[in-house]
C-alpha cells in the first residue's frame, strides 16, 4: 500500500479571498461564475457576510436550504454555515472534480482562521492546497480603512488583509488620479512589500492572473522580490550614516508609512545556517510573537545538506517546511533569505537573531569563548 502523501499537482487550488464591502468581491466571483473560461470552479461563500452572491444568478435556492447551486457554465456555488471543513469536504465527494475552489469572506473576516485550516486538518490538507490569498481593495477608499484607528490599538481588518495577501487586486483605479494611484500602491507596499499588485476596473481580470498562480507554496517562495531585499539592504546602510544624509533617509522610508506598527522585514544573510539553531529561533520566535507575526516565508541552505535548499512558509505560528525541488546551483551564492510581516517587528532582533544561526557565527562565537 502507498501512503505516500498526494504531491500539489494532485490537490484542488484553493484561493481565498479577502477585502472590505465595496471593493468589489462580489463583481469578481459574479464574472467567475457566470464567465466562459472553460473551468469548472466552486465558490464557497460565507453567509454572514451583508453581501450575497447576485440572486440573478443564483436565484431563491441561496436562501432555503439548499446549500450547492449549480450554474449555467458548470461551476457551483455553495453557502458555509459556520463549518468550512465540512464545505470542503462536500465539494470533495462530488463526482465532479473542480479545477479550482474559491472562498470569499465577510468584509471583516481575517484570513489567518481560513489559512489555519489547511495546516492543521489532515484529510483536508490532502485533497487542497492554498493556491493563493488575494485581497481585494478599492483605490478610493482603501487608504481610509488602512488608516482607521482601532480601540486599544488592535490592528484594522484592512491592514490585516493586506498583510496576509499573497496577490492584491487595486480595484476601481478609475476614480482616483495617477497620482493618487501611485500613492495608493506605496501604501499598501509599506504594509507588505512582496505582494503582487493587480490594477483593475469593475474587477475584470484575466483569470490567469489570479488562479493557478501557486503564490502561497513553498517553491514560489523562491521569488521573494530581490528589489524589496535590496531596498532593505539600502534602507540598514541609510540608517547608519550621519545625518548629513537626511534626504536620502527619508526618501527610502517615504514607503514606510507607520500604519499601526504593520510592516514588511526582510534578511539576507550569506553561508549555510545550523539547522538546530534555525529550528529553535524560528520555534521560539513564532510562538512568542504568534499573533504579532502574520506572514513568514525564506530560502535557506543548511550545513551537510549538499545542494538541496530549504523553503520556509509560515501564517502566524502555523509553518510549512520543508526541501525545494530547485536546487542550489554550482554558480549560484548560498544566500539565505527571510521576509517577515507583522506588526511592531524589531528589524534588529529578527536580523540579529537569523544571523546568529549561520555556522560562521556560532563557530566564531565558540572560538571567542574560549
Amino acid at each position: 500500500m502507498d501512503d505516500a502523501a498526494p504531491s500539489d499537482a494532485e490537490k484542488v487550488p484553493v484561493t481565498i479571498i479577502t477585502g472590505f464591502l465595496g471593493a468589489g468581491k462580489t463583481t469578481l466571483v459574479n464574472h467567475i461564475l457566470k464567465g466562459d473560461h472553460g473551468m469548472i470552479i466552486a465558490v464557497i461563500e460565507n453567509e454572514f457576510g451583508a453581501v450575497s452572491i447576485d440572486d440573478a444568478l443564483v436565484g431563491e435556492n441561496m436562501k432555503e436550504k439548499e446549500d450547492v447551486i449549480t450554474m449555467d457554465n458548470g461551476c457551483v456555488c455553495c453557502t458555509v454555515r459556520g463549518d468550512l471543513v465540512r464545505a470542503l469536504l462536500t465539494l470533495k465527494d462530488r463526482p465532479k472534480k473542480f479545477d479550482h475552489i474559491i472562498i470569499e469572506t465577510t468584509g471583516l473576516a481575517d484570513p489567518a482562521p481560513v489559512a489555519f485550516t489547511f495546516f492543521i486538518n489532515p484529510e483536508i490538507a490532502d485533497a487542497f492546497r492554498i493556491d493563493s490569498i488575494l485581497c481585494l481593495a478599492d483605490a478610493k477608499h482603501i487608504a481610509l480603512h488602512l488608516e482607521e484607528e482601532k480601540a486599544d490599538g488592535a490592528v484594522n481588518e484592512a491592514v490585516s488583509q493586506v498583510a496576509f495577501a499573497d496577490r492584491i487586486l487595486l480595484n476601481k483605479i478609475d476614480l482616483v488620479s495617477a497620482e493618487q494611484l501611485q500613492d495608493v500602491v506605496d501604501t499598501i507596499h509599506s504594509i507588505n512589500a512582496v505582494a503582487d499588485v493587480i490594477q483593475t476596473t469593475n474587477s475584470v481580470v484575466d483569470l490567469t492572473r489570479i488562479l493557478g498562480v501557486s503564490s502561497f507554496s513553498i517553491e514560489k517562495t523562491l521569488e521573494v522580490d530581490p528589489e524589496f531585499l535590496d531596498e532593505e539592504d539600502s534602507l540598514k546602510a541609510v540608517e547608519g550614516v550621519s545625518a548629513g544624509n537626511e534626504t536620502a533617509k527619508k526618501k527610502i522610508k517615504k514607503k514606510r508609512h507607520d500604519l499601526t506598527g504593520v510592516s514588511s522585514v526582510g534578511i539576507l544573510a550569506e553561508g549555510e545556517l545550523d539547522f538546530t539553531a534555525v529550528n529553535t529561533f524560528m520555534m521560539k520566535l513564532l510562538q512568542e510573537n504568534a499573533l504579532s507575526i502574520y506572514r513568514s516565508k525564506g530560502v535557506m541552505c543548511f550545513k551537510d545538506q549538499g545542494d538541496v535548499k530549504f523553503i520556509f512558509q509560515g501564517v502566524h505560528e502555523q509553518i510549512n517546511f520543508g526541501p525545494s525541488s530547485v536546487l542550489w546551483q554550482p554558480d549560484e551564492k548560498r544566500v539565505n533569505k527571510m521576509v517577515f510581516i507583522g506588526r511592531n517587528l524589531n528589524r534588529e532582533e529578527l536580523e540579529g537573531g537569523f544571523r546568529a544561526c549561520l555556522v560562521s557565527e556560532i563557530e566564531a562565537a565558540a572560538a571567542a569563548a574560549k
